[in-house]
């Protein structure tokens, strides 16, 4: 392991985040730093998102084991051989390993968000401006990812904080002050995460059990996976023993989709055709009306939107992602975000697309509960979900706990196993009580989604562009000057949006 010593010495020669004068920082921000890096003038690619047109390619072998431990990471700086030559990951594995991480709990809550823009109208149509949504939302938000890699490549960065630092932290003021406030969001956002996840694994194990005969609460459900499986595997040591589950999960979400494709068009959910599944609860079984017009567009158009922030969300690992890619030109980065949130809109487009045209206004917030416990390809569906979910849970939650420890900046020697055993107990505890609490998925997810997403996804990466390209100085070209000022009327918008979806959620505005 590398000594405090070293690693100063290191950060002080490769660009001085870490040095210990501001002097030292500037020497070597304006040695190393080239407008050409970063200029938009470039034969091999455009810095904006393209037209969302490509398919992934590429073999998905030898990739699972390589996204363990990206949030665990997302924070921390890459040593500085890294940063000068770029990581080792091949184009094919980037785009594996980022649909696999944009794919996630939210996924499921997207039929839900659909039925809510139909304003209660059930109407078939109201896929139409969701498709629009989902799509404009992928190419805004993968445009804001390629955005943290230009910030990177501009500052010489290589995580997320690392990039604010350089950044905006070197105005100094009220941006340097507020710099803790990076870490914090995305504690948060990763932490809200987690509670979705128990959320989930709560609502699925009781189906299952009810499959097999047993009738358990909710509650008892929660708590014991929480005891039983939650709590042993957030305190693995080695997260790599994980990987193998991690192909389980993906396969699970490819199986998922086809299942509800099948469930869509074979009339098991259909009252018309007296299908076989309609043993659920009344409020879960399918609804339409006969109105054939498009829904109003209103404020519940803001609802889907904030859903999707947190569907499209893991931004904090873009400086990741950029320093992995092999030859991590600007041209390549840009290609692995666009076929990674072309296939992500896709995949977001089948699920709602199917959930909501099998249930309509009545689409639960995860759409899996609207499944008959009877449905035995829905309860594998469920099982493989499970397992997903369930070895995917330590990797958000690790990455919250490192990232406290890295904002109170715990001192590596009271980082001994039992404090963090105390601290991991601590923190489950509290997202298992927040997942009792709360049951709609939905809300969490708008919610969560708007407050924290538009802080890690709009506000901070515009800010730092922004400052970056000032800290330019004489040799700033128009385009970016104007780029960094339509990047901060986009931020207000995500901003606007973010709270229009808050308040339509939680004091039913425009209802």
């Amino acid at each position: 392991m590398t000594s405090s010593s070293e690693k100063q010495g290191l950060l002080h020669k490769n660009g001085g985040y870490g040095a210990t004068s501001s002097e030292a920082y500037t020497n070597n921000y304006n040695n190393q730093i080239d407008p050409s890096l970063y200029s938009n003038d470039d034969d091999n690619g455009t810095m904006h998102i393209r037209n969302l047109k490509s398919g992934l390619k590429g073999s998905l072998a030898n990739s699972i084991s390589h996204s363990i431990g990206k949030l665990k990471e997302s924070m921390r700086p890459f040593p500085a051989s890294v940063r000068d030559m770029g990581g080792t990951s091949s184009l094919s594995n980037e785009m594996f390993n980022l649909v696999k991480n944009l794919i996630g709990a939210g996924a499921f809550g997207i039929p839900s968000g659909v039925a809510t823009l139909a304003g209660g109208t059930a109407t078939k149509w109201a896929m139409v401006p969701a498709a629009g949504i989902i799509i404009l939302l992928a190419a805004i938000f993968g445009y804001y990812f390629v955005l943290l890699g230009r910030i990177c490549k501009m500052t010489m960065a290589a995580s997320y904080r690392e990039a604010w630092d350089r950044s905006a932290g070197t105005r100094g003021g009220i941006l340097k002050k507020i710099s803790f406030l990076v870490p914090l969001s995305i504690i948060f956002i990763a932490g809200i995460g987690n509670v979705a996840y128990s959320m989930i694994l709560a609502d699925t194990v009781k189906s299952l059990a009810e499959r097999f005969g047993y009738h358990i609460s909710r509650t008892a459900s929660l708590m014991t996976l929480t005891v039983f499986v939650l709590l042993p595997l957030c305190m693995v040591k080695k997260l790599s023993v994980l990987a193998p589950f991690s192909a389980v999960g993906t396969a699970g979400i490819v199986f998922t989709l086809v299942v509800m494709a099948v469930r869509c068009f074979d009339g098991s959910y259909d009252p018309e055709k007296n299908g076989r599944y309609l043993d659920t609860a009344p409020d879960l079984r399918p609804h339409f009306s006969d109105d054939e017009h498009m829904p109003p567009l209103g404020t519940n158009i803001f609802l889907l939107s904030c859903m999707c922030f947190l569907a499209y969300f893991c931004h904090y690992n873009a400086p990741r992602y950029y320093t992995e890619l092999k030859n991590n030109t600007i041209p390549r980065f840009t290609t692995v975000i666009n076929v990674s949130f072309t296939v992500t809109a896709l995949v977001y487009f089948t699920i709602g697309i199917f959930g909501y045209y099998t249930f309509g206004a009545n689409t639960d917030g995860y759409i899996l509960n609207n499944y008959s416990a009877n449905d035995d390809l829905a309860s594998i569906c469920r099982f493989a979900i499970a397992i997903s979910v369930t070895f995917t849970y330590p990797l958000p939650f690790i990455g919250t706990r490192d990232g406290i420890l890295d904002l109170f900046s715990v001192k590596d020697e009271l980082q001994t196993s039992t404090n963090l055993n105390i601290l991991t107990l601590a923190m489950l505890s509290a997202f298992t009580l927040l997942a009792w609490h709360f049951t709609d998925l939905e809300l969490m997810n708008a919610v969560g989604g708007a407050a924290f997403g538009t802080a890690v996804v709009f506000i901070f990466p515009s800010i730092m562009f922004y400052c970056a390209v000032q800290n330019i100085g004489s040799e700033v070209t128009f385009r970016l000057k104007l780029e960094s000022i339509l990047v901060l009327v986009l931020m207000c918008a995500g901003i606007a949006m973010g709270v229009i979806g808050i308040l339509v959620m939680t004091v039913g505005l425009g209802e």
